[in-house]
């Protein structure tokens, strides 16, 4: 067996984080972090969770006969780490609170297991202990999560949502982009890219995230940039799915600021055009951003239920040649988001 793949696929498993405290036999407190924690029964309520073997507090849980659960929150990831390492005395500075039989329990934690150890299991390089629950307590706080060798941000995945009517329609769905906002880390590392969520804005286009791929050398792009409706891909992307009275404000704006340096107004109105038939007809919209040389720049559209654009998926590539490739699997990202959006159907490109 490949340890190394065996752990990787382990790790595609999202966990919660724990730590598991007790008091040893000389009254010191001990903790370790651990995300096996699972819950086993209702009745009798029993859990479990495991450690290893050679872990520095083994023997304390060993031959303790109770331990606490503290399941933590998203803002305790330096708890997790510091309770992840070996350490003369973990619980310096921390202000822990006792609770029965005097075991210490962590500062603000969303939840609280306390149990009184029923059983041990030997588990390979593990022991697998087996809790019954005494007591419990929850707090208004989201947990943190871990997967892949990193920690992440839990929250709530409800895509049983409507958007409201009114003159909003084609304006992203809080859900929606937290939704897209999700996605930007796998995809950005699956195509070595930087990627990126474009909404439609009060001035127009707006990036309000990115995510950046495994090449470093990438530049590092800001969130809040309002982008050009003339010539970036997610402006004219937006530009070919939204309706006419919602981009003609921005776009007038954007051509009256390239006639006051000098720029040919009719030229670039004709320019825009053309291109946004081209991004009708391709399904993508693409830019060479002037700030970004060498560099590619795609935006490809999500839709709501409705078959309304509501944000744009973007991508930021080195080497302006890797935009055939790329195209595909942005579509694709884009086609998956819109189905988890309720879309079912090939939306109608609105005239523009």
């Amino acid at each position: 067996m490949d340890t190394r793949e065996l752990r990787n696929v382990f790790g595609s498993f999202v966990t919660g984080v724990t730590v598991v405290t007790t008091v040893d036999a000389q009254g010191a407190y001990q903790g370790v972090t651990a995300n096996s924690f699972s819950s086993v029964s209702l009745d009798p309520p029993l859990v479990l969770w495991s450690q290893a073997t050679g872990a520095r507090s083994h023997p304390a849980f060993r031959d303790s006969d109770r331990f606490i659960v503290n399941i933590l929150s998203e803002h305790q990831r330096e708890l997790s780490q510091r309770f992840a390492t070996s350490g003369p005395d973990k619980f310096a500075g921390i202000a822990t609170h006792a609770r029965q039989a005097g075991l210490p329990a962590l500062p603000e934690c969303c939840a609280y297991v306390e149990c009184r150890k029923v059983a041990m299991y030997p588990g390979g390089d593990h022991v697998v202990y087996l809790g019954e629950v005494v007591a419990v307590e929850r707090n208004d706080r989201r947990p943190l999560a871990f997967a892949k060798g990193r920690y992440m941000v839990a929250f709530e995945h409800e895509l049983n949502f409507t958007l409201p009517e009114g003159s909003a329609d084609h304006l992203a769905h809080n859900e929606a982009v937290r939704l897209a906002c999700a996605a930007l880390p796998e995809l950005a590392n699956r195509l070595d890219a930087t990627m990126g969520v474009g909404v439609w804005g009060n001035r127009g286009p707006t990036l309000v995230r990115w995510e950046p791929g495994p090449d470093r050398q990438m530049p590092e792009l800001r969130t809040g940039a309002v982008v050009s409706p003339l010539t970036s891909a997610t402006g004219l992307l937006f530009g070919a799915h939204l309706p006419q009275d919602m981009c003609e404000p921005v776009l007038l704006e954007a051509l009256a600021a390239l006639q006051s340096q000098g720029g040919d107004v009719r030229a670039a109105r004709e320019l825009y055009r053309q291109r946004v038939g081209e991004v009708r007809a391709a399904g993508v919209a693409q830019s060479a951003p002037a700030s970004l040389p060498d560099m590619v720049g795609l935006s490809a559209p999500v839709f709501d239920r409705a078959g309304r654009m509501v944000l744009a998926l973007c991508c930021v590539a080195g080497q302006s040649g890797r935009a055939a490739s790329l195209t595909p699997d942005l579509l694709q990202a884009a086609a998956s988001l819109s189905a988890r959006l309720g879309h079912r159907t090939a939306p109608t490109a609105l005239a523009a």
